[in-house]
């Protein structure tokens, strides 16, 4: 496990939990996290098999280092928190939410679960999705109903076209006030926001995995950090996407050193030549002099902006390396199960 608290959440996809062929191969699809559903994908006669395959399906999606998420249905609360919370779920993601009282509820009935389970308290999370107008209108209410609540997002996707009754795949981005309603509250809330910048989808496709690069690495310039998709063919392009190009991280390093230098001299900031920086040691600033001229300014803003990406970019490599052994684990015992 990563060595920060924080879960990353680059990548995921949503699957029918009633799809045994989904869940059995998900293990290997290279996620953050999947989201078994027993929402929208699943028809109301199946909603009951649905809720009694999560608990067996928790160590299925987990052991390829995936985290498990589960999707319930907005009016079926109750039963289905007492279907999903077991030992190794981490999230539990709730619908059309549209009242900060609907997550005060969820927030009791899982702290009950999770002492009457030996689940650590605390530990499950609550994704509260924005997916209607009352929804975007409460927003912040919602967002500091419980601190279970640790990144928030949403007004967008089918649900809200259908709510605000505009359509869904268009040339421009028809959601944008509710977005930014929904992330403005969330970082008044000290939450992570989940959102992404617009990116043009006229034709509806879930797998154009070129596509989901751009809003990926869109996003992640915009200070973004999570994901999603339907459709596996997604889940490379928005690994690569989230993570810093190596030009940024060469850049970001040489930041960090120019910034030492002016520690040293009690200024608090200056402006460097770039034209007389390596290329090598720093391509970003010379791709720079185009829209800032000779100089690059250097104070302790850019330092903090750094040093973050280089946080980030350890908690990407940290990420990966973690599913990647849990993948060769897997493999390895499968390897052993069949030569004996």
């Amino acid at each position: 496990m990563p060595s920060s608290t924080r879960r990353l959440k680059r990548s995921g996809l949503t699957m029918p939990i009633v799809t045994p062929r989904f869940i059995n191969n998900a293990w290997h699809r290279g996620c953050d996290y999947i989201n078994m559903d027993l929402e929208d994908s699943v028809p109301p006669n199946l909603k009951g098999y649905a809720r009694s395959l999560v608990r067996e399906s928790i160590p299925v999606v987990n052991k390829g280092g995936a985290d498990a998420v589960c999707r319930i249905n907005h009016d079926l609360m109750e039963a289905d928190l007492d279907a999903a919370i077991w030992p190794g779920i981490m999230m539990v993601n709730y619908p059309k939410t549209e009242y900060g009282h609907e997550i005060e509820r969820m927030d009791a009935i899982i702290t009950r679960l999770e002492a009457e389970r030996g689940i650590r308290p605390g530990t499950v999370e609550i994704g509260a999705n924005i997916e209607t107008a009352v929804g975007v209108a409460n927003a912040f209410e919602i967002v500091t109903a419980s601190s279970r609540v640790r990144d928030f997002g949403g007004a967008s996707g089918y649900d809200m076209s259908r709510d605000l009754g505009v359509e869904m795949f268009v040339a421009f981005d028809q959601f944008v006030y509710g977005k930014g309603e929904v992330e403005l509250a969330a970082r008044a809330a000290g939450r992570e926001p989940r959102a992404a910048p617009f990116t043009p989808n006229i034709t509806g496709s879930v797998s154009d995995p070129d596509r989901a690069f751009a809003e990926a690495d869109a996003a992640r310039k915009c200070g973004f950090r999570i994901g999603g998709g339907l459709h596996p063919a997604v889940v490379e392009p928005q690994i690569r996407g989230f993570a810093p190009s190596d030009d940024e991280v060469s850049d970001a390093r040489w930041v960090l050193r120019e910034y030492r230098k002016l520690s040293r001299t009690g200024q608090t900031w200056v402006q460097v030549d770039v034209s007389s920086v390596d290329r090598e040691a720093s391509p970003r600033p010379m791709a720079s002099e185009s829209y800032l001229g000779r100089h690059r300014v250097i104070d302790r803003y850019e330092a903090a902006r750094a040093e973050e990406l280089l946080q980030w970019q350890d908690l990407c490599q940290e990420r990966d390396q973690e599913k990647a052994e849990a993948i060769d684990r897997v493999r390895a015992a499968e390897s052993a199960e069949s030569a004996t």
